[in-house]
């Protein structure tokens, strides 16, 4: 077996192992990068954007339904396969573009995935080996084995977003971000949904009063949900599948449908790694144990994004933790991650958003002697809200009265995915209420409603 030597050897080719391999490559380091899967990553190919590209469509139609009898009086025509074909001129040229952009960069391109034989080498497909100085795991995440009978009959999110067909009916299983986004939109665009929710409440890991109201204006739409319940089986019965369902009483029940969406949840995509064999520490469902600085416990090899225990398995944070690596190990600046405050969103109709201090930590700051203020208001009645004929538009902000600062800001309501942003920014630079009160948001917008939340 043939070895090949490197300076850098970056495992997986998303967005954040590409920023890596470049900046290596600029710091006139020999550099390998090397992906099982089409190269580009799980949110350009598989996730964000594609599936923005089908909620930009969804919520076309989801505004319409909103609006009808207040102008409009046909229903708007709409095309599966004509979505599929747009969303394919987004990702399709993004693994060749990836990998010309690597090579034009100075970076060696494999296309295999990668086995520790030890804690410097790995082995590629092919009978080639490749030993580096300092190796950079960036493997993403996969979805979560469901391990009961028939799940060989789920189809994942990754299935879902590259479907010819959009069936009459549907059963998606889970109720987290990327379940919530494939029923709204399936539901949108004219799919009877049933949604499996192991919580009580789907969105779990956003504000639980928001997520239920969320919850009440999907069924009124016609989305129905299991709450507080787990698939134990699927069968195939024809053309259409059965699913066994059990709660937390322990009722059982068995639904039929045409399609059933495994979305309950990732894990860390490292099995294939061997990590043992290089004696990296991990855990299967945590992801590769890194320190601050994104080191394992071996100094030469660092891991980032989704594949590592570090931050939530978002785009955004796995980029920042690549420009972050890259400046420590080119560029000798002496960085650690920070990830507070953090935005996240979930596109839901209407999206669902979320930074800084929650719920639970609010309460725990109480108990600490803190001066913590909740605004939580149903604000369905505002203009915002009103004029696009929205089912429902609600906030939740925690605030320091003392230090007359926002600490933390949900949010449920169309446009607030962009409006997230703006409490981002005052939460992360500490600007004082009394100041963002003075400031002139252009109106009628989304932005301009900050300041009556406040």
């Amino acid at each position: 077996m043939s070895t090949k030597e490197y300076d850098v050897i970056v495992v997986g080719a998303g967005n954040a192992g590409q920023s890596v391999a470049t900046a290596a490559a600029e710091a006139g380091k020999s550099v390998a990068i090397t992906e099982g899967r089409d190269y580009g990553g799980t949110c350009p190919l598989r996730g964000c954007d594609p599936k923005l590209v089908l909620h930009a469509v969804a919520e076309t139609v989801h505004r319409f339904h909103n609006l009808r009898g207040k102008g409009f009086t046909d229903e708007p025509g709409f095309s599966w396969p004509d979505l599929m074909a747009w969303k394919r001129t987004f990702t399709e040229p993004i693994p060749p573009k990836s990998q010309e952009k690597m090579r034009e960069n100075g970076v060696e391109v494999y296309e295999s995935y990668a086995t520790f034989t030890d804690d410097h080498t790995l082995r590629l497909e092919d009978d080639l080996s490749i030993r580096g100085k300092t190796i950079v795991l960036a493997t993403g995440m996969r979805p979560t084995p469901l391990d009961f009978p028939g799940s060989e009959h789920l189809l994942t999110s990754d299935d879902f977003l590259d479907m010819d067909d959009l069936p009459e009916e549907m059963i998606v299983i889970g109720g987290g971000y990327i379940g919530t986004e494939t029923s709204q939109i399936s539901h949108a665009l004219g799919c009877r949904v049933t949604v499996i929710v192991s919580d009580e409440v789907p969105l779990s890991k956003f504000d639980h009063d928001l997520a239920d109201m969320l919850r009440k204006a999907s069924e009124e739409r016609g989305i129905k949900f299991h709450l507080n319940s787990k698939a134990g089986a699927v069968r195939k019965v024809g053309n259409r599948f059965e699913v066994d369902i059990e709660n937390k009483e322990g009722q059982k029940s068995t639904l039929t449908t045409d399609r059933v969406i495994h979305c309950a949840g990732r894990v860390p995509n490292i099995d294939k790694l061997d990590l043992e064999a290089a004696g990296v520490k991990y855990d299967k469902k945590k992801g590769i144990a890194v320190d601050g600085k994104l080191r394992t416990n071996l100094p030469h090899v660092y891991a980032l994004g989704d594949c590592a225990d570090s931050g939530l398995p978002l785009s955004p944070v796995a980029s920042y933790a690549g420009s972050v690596l890259s400046d420590m190990l080119f560029d000798d600046r002496e960085r650690e991650i920070s990830y507070f405050p953090l935005p996240t969103v979930a596109f839901s109709l209407p999206g669902m958003a979320a930074v800084g201090m929650t719920a639970d930590e609010a309460k725990e700051a109480r108990k600490e002697g803190r001066e913590i203020t909740e605004r939580f208001a149903d604000a369905t009645d505002w203009y915002h809200a009103r004029h696009l004929g929205s089912p429902v538009f609600a906030y939740k902000i925690f605030i320091d009265e003392k230090e007359d600062r926002i600490l933390g800001a949900h949010l449920l309501g169309p446009n607030v995915t962009e409006l997230i942003n703006l409490f981002y920014l005052a939460i992360s630079e500490k600007t004082r209420i009394s100041a963002l009160k003075q400031l002139i948001f252009a109106y009628p917008t989304a932005a301009s409603t900050l300041k009556s939340m406040l």
